[in-house]
């Protein structure tokens, strides 16, 4: 769930924040992670209690045309998400050889490499994959980050006293969007069901499940933060799309010596790979889903189509790498990204309505699944956020 969460958008968004107003805006890193938790650990209530995954919700108890609406959003989701991952997976090779695979075709080669490992991978060896990758994307990160640190009172001030400069509310929601993914929320359902985790009495372990998966994301984006403002912010340098990785790098090699460089460029590439394979791993069987619950086919049928096996699994999955080809060739990866994680931040007020409404609805309400008023307070809250920043955006 982390590392289908933390990748490019988490990285960049975190990186640019950081980079055009310090530490200013850790706030909103530090409340889209405790968001991400409170709305995942709603959507696993209602699996735990009625036994269906968000998405048959929506489609028993909701207007049709909500989940019509959702597949179309879902479409141009996927296509600017794998557009995201395979820019940032370019950025990293490009980074690490210094140029001698250029980003294009870098990205390129990752794309082709992340397809055929999903097409073929079990989960076991799937697993055994995205493990280390999580380590080395984790402890680089925030080793970086503890060599750079500086000015701890500001960072607190940051980080508890929420303020939006001018001009940047579209930051706030791509850091909030971006922060612990946004769609793939909804492909927690899915890991419960592949864990085998479908009663009530599961949901003291899920609840800390997610409680470690956000903290440890939280902490993540956070460090990358504070790296960008001790590289670009404090030294009064513009981030560019030439320099988002690699001005990083190079700034804490010169800190730090050449193994700084290293550290955080392995870090980097291991945490856009890990979110890459995330990605293509998981929403195909929204995908899938989303195909069988449109077309009412029976539950064997839908338990079918979201097998790795299922053509509609393996026709999905080929539509996300096939769409992320033009971005490799793109010559902003630093636009497609920061792009990504406003679009992905719109599914976020629309989780948080659904849940309201849902969770709280008495005549199939259960105990377990009714949100309690500190719930429905963070929800309304997310809400209110997203409604505020983009009357900021649009009025000034």
């Amino acid at each position: 769930m982390a590392a289908s969460g933390i990748g490019a958008s988490d990285i960049i968004s975190a990186t640019v924040g950081g980079a055009k107003y310090g530490v200013t805006l850790l706030w909103a890193l530090a409340l889209g992670a405790f968001s991400k938790f409170v709305l995942t650990e709603g959507l696993a209530r209602w699996q735990l209690a009625t036994g269906t995954t968000l998405l048959e919700g929506w489609a028993r108890h909701l207007p049709r045309w909500v989940l019509v609406v959702f597949v179309g959003y879902l479409v141009l989701w996927a296509i600017a998400v794998s557009g995201a991952l395979v820019s940032g997976c370019g950025l990293a090779i490009e980074n690490i050889t210094h140029g001698a695979i250029p980003r294009s075709w870098g990205a390129f080669a990752q794309a082709v490499v992340a397809f055929g490992f999903i097409y073929a991978a079990r989960a076991d060896g799937f697993s055994r994959v995205m493990k280390p990758l999580i380590v080395v994307m984790f402890l680089s990160i925030v080793a970086c980050a503890a060599l750079t640190f500086r000015e701890p009172a500001a960072a607190l001030k940051g980080l508890l006293v929420p303020s939006i400069p001018t001009g940047g509310g579209a930051y706030v929601l791509s850091l909030i969007g971006g922060i612990g993914g946004s769609l793939t929320l909804l492909s927690y359902n899915y890991l419960l069901r592949d864990e085998s985790k479908s009663a009530p009495r599961s949901l003291r372990s899920v609840r800390l499940d997610l409680a470690m998966a956000y903290l440890f994301t939280a902490v993540f984006g956070l460090a990358v933060m504070l790296i960008a403002n001790r590289v670009f912010h404090a030294a009064g340098v513009a981030i560019t799309d030439q320099q988002v990785v690699s001005r990083m790098a190079d700034q804490l090699a010169a800190i730090t010596g050449p193994v700084g460089f290293q550290i955080y460029s392995i870090g980097f590439w291991a945490a856009v790979l890990a979110s890459l394979f995330g990605v293509w791993q998981t929403v195909p069987g929204i995908f899938a889903d989303c195909h069988s619950l449109l077309r009412r086919l029976p539950q064997p049928e839908r338990d079918a189509a979201m097998r790795p096996s299922s053509w509609q699994y393996r026709a999905a999955l080929a539509f996300m790498a096939l769409a992320s080809v033009p971005f490799a060739f793109l010559g902003r990866p630093l636009l497609v990204v920061v792009g990504f994680t406003i679009l992905g931040s719109l599914f976020i007020p629309f989780l948080a309505g659904t849940l309201l409404y849902l969770n709280n609805r008495v005549p199939w309400a259960s105990t377990i699944r009714r949100n309690n008023a500190a719930t429905n307070a963070v929800l309304i809250l997310v809400l209110l956020l997203f409604l505020i920043v983009a009357a900021l955006g649009i009025f000034g």
